[in-house]
């Protein structure tokens, strides 16, 4: 019997230091993967475009500025629904004051001159509206601007146009050195 409870000591103790370095390599996975995941996430952080505009309505404090719904979007920009997956809008409700605000996000990087040219038809023909009627309008129209970081586009018509594309790079996370690698910024 001896031998018998020398084998089955044995077993056990084989047993025990097999399920201890099964825990252990599950463990060391558990922690490779769960690092993975939070990297991936860092680098791929997907925002909705209106938490984007909302935000940087709130950064910039502007007043008086409403939402206007996807369902009417297609009134103030003519974009086919293959180009976007998902936009947003802030128009402002005063009459002496013409600050906008859009966000849209793009299907596909192939997309992307598409929708430039739609945004620079629809500032273009802001400033040929009000060229010759409101010098402050024409202004605003004029110095509007529109900044690409894959897959957002996002459009300031503002008197602070340069302030709220800083608002929205600083909302979607991008640096001074981002942006210099990037070198995405245009004016239309």
């Amino acid at each position: 019997m001896s031998e018998e409870k020398s084998k089955k000591k044995n077993n056990i103790g084989l047993t025990v230091l097999i399920l201890g370095l099964i825990l252990l390599i599950a463990a060391v996975l558990s922690f490779f993967i769960m690092n993975l995941i939070n990297n991936k996430s860092d680098d791929e952080k997907i925002f909705t475009t209106s938490f984007i505009t909302s935000e940087v309505v709130k950064k910039m404090n502007y007043d008086n500025l409403s939402k206007i719904t996807s369902s009417n979007m297609s009134k103030y920009y003519d974009i086919p629904d293959d180009i976007i997956e998902d936009s947003s809008l802030y128009l402002s409700t005063r009459a002496d004051n013409f600050t906008e605000i859009a966000c849209f996000r793009l299907t596909s990087k192939d997309n992307q001159d598409k929708l430039i040219k739609i945004i620079n038809e629809y500032i273009s023909d802001k400033k040929a509206t009000y060229s010759k009627v409101n010098d402050k309008a024409y202004a605003i129209a004029n110095s509007a601007k529109t900044d690409i970081c894959y897959p957002y586009v996002f459009v300031a018509i503002a008197p602070d146009s340069d302030a709220a594309v800083s608002a929205f790079e600083s909302v979607i996370g991008i640096t001074q050195n981002d942006k210099k690698t990037q070198n995405k910024k245009t004016s239309p």
